[in-house]
């Protein structure tokens, strides 16, 4: 499908005031406040044909899932307001024309009408009447199709699980004493995923504790639990964040003091990609290509910007000079940039605030790669 968003009749142009970089923001709504996914799991299904995005109604806590068509000649937008939940990021599924969410203790598979369909749900008789907080921090799907991954709190611990998207079978690989989330399938091999430590508060006491090794392997029997890179101190720091699978299975992540970062799995040699100070980064499914926001972490003390790099040409543009701090705060919904590659590294979607409000935009990498 050719992506032209030009005279689409959703959406309306938006050029940077400093690069000239043309954006297209959504401009129909459903609700005041419309969000595109966490940065790792795509906002627009690999055909281009479908933008899903969360929408809000502040002050009310819940997100909801929404959906528009990205195809002009059959523009649509739609609100599943059934389809609530907190924290967790959906999954486009692979079909593009249909998104997997958790509700509660239950992952469910929404397509484009109708009510969600029920895909897997953590046991009753696990939960025991405890208190439960989220089943996935964002929904991955094995490399074979077969999985969906989980991680999630019951009471005060912690663990992952996998729920076979056709039996239904939900299965806990693993339970922890402290705080592992962002579980995410390796796009290549269907046994092997990576999650993260993170900081946490003792239900009880309210103290908190922080992580000294962020990114961690496990495979689906409970076996290779190890950290990403043990034998190297720089990783034992609380520096280390928001990591993400390459379409090669290469593992990237955000140095805070540094920039972006990747090893593979094999060999555990970090490399230094972009020596550029940001939140979140994302990848095109060559490496070549990156974004990231800079920086919704100081956005109480400036602007937040979206760059984008080439690292071939060791070059970079800038997408969005400055986007005012949300009306609604960063914290509430979780409300960052989130900057993204979708559609097979032919768009770059991002949460932007120009018009001082939360909206979803898109851009075409060839429009940026055409003022560098």
């Amino acid at each position: 499908m050719t992506i032209s968003l030009e005279n689409h009749p959703l959406f309306v142009p938006w050029d940077d005031p400093v690069s000239g970089i043309r954006s297209y923001i959504l401009d129909a709504r459903v609700a005041p406040h419309q969000q595109t996914f966490y940065f790792t799991n795509r906002t627009i299904s690999n055909d281009g044909r479908y933008l899903w995005f969360y929408a809000a109604f502040p002050p009310g806590p819940a997100r909801t899932l929404a959906v528009a068509s990205l195809d002009a000649s059959d523009p649509f937008i739609r609100h599943f307001p059934q389809d609530q939940f907190g924290d967790a990021s959906p999954l486009i599924a692979p079909q593009g024309d249909a998104c997997y969410i958790t509700i509660g203790n239950s992952a469910y598979l929404q397509h484009l009408e109708g009510e969600p369909q029920l895909i897997c749900s953590l046991p009753e008789g696990y939960v025991h009447g405890r208190y439960t907080d989220s089943l996935a921090t964002h929904l991955t799907l094995s490399a074979d199709g077969q999985y969906l991954l989980m991680d999630g709190q019951v009471g005060n611990e912690w663990f992952t699980a996998t729920g076979d998207v056709h039996t239904g079978e939900f299965k806990i690989i693993k339970e922890f004493g402290y705080r592992y989330n962002h579980h995410q399938f390796s796009p290549v091999d269907p046994t092997l995923f990576m999650m993260a430590q993170d900081f946490y508060n003792d239900l009880y006491t309210g103290k908190r504790y922080v992580y000294d090794q962020r990114i961690w392997l496990m495979r689906t029997d409970g076996s290779m639990y190890e950290p990403l890179r043990a034998h190297v101190w720089d990783e034992h720091t609380t520096s280390c964040t928001h990591e993400w699978w390459a379409a090669d299975g290469t593992i990237c992540w955000v140095d805070n003091s540094i920039g972006v970062k990747e090893c593979t799995v094999e060999d555990r040699t970090e490399r230094v990609v972009w020596k550029q100070l940001c939140s979140h980064a994302h990848c095109d499914p060559t490496k070549r290509y990156y974004v990231c926001d800079d920086n919704p972490n100081d956005w109480y003390q400036r602007d937040c910007l979206i760059r984008f790099y080439d690292r071939a040409a060791d070059k970079d543009a800038v997408i969005c000079s400055g986007m005012p701090l949300p009306p609604c705060g960063k914290d509430r919904y979780h409300t960052h940039p989130h900057p993204q590659f979708c559609a097979n590294g032919r768009l770059i979607a991002y949460t932007t605030t120009v018009r001082g409000q939360v909206d979803v935009a898109i851009t075409r990498t060839e429009d940026v790669l055409a003022t560098m």
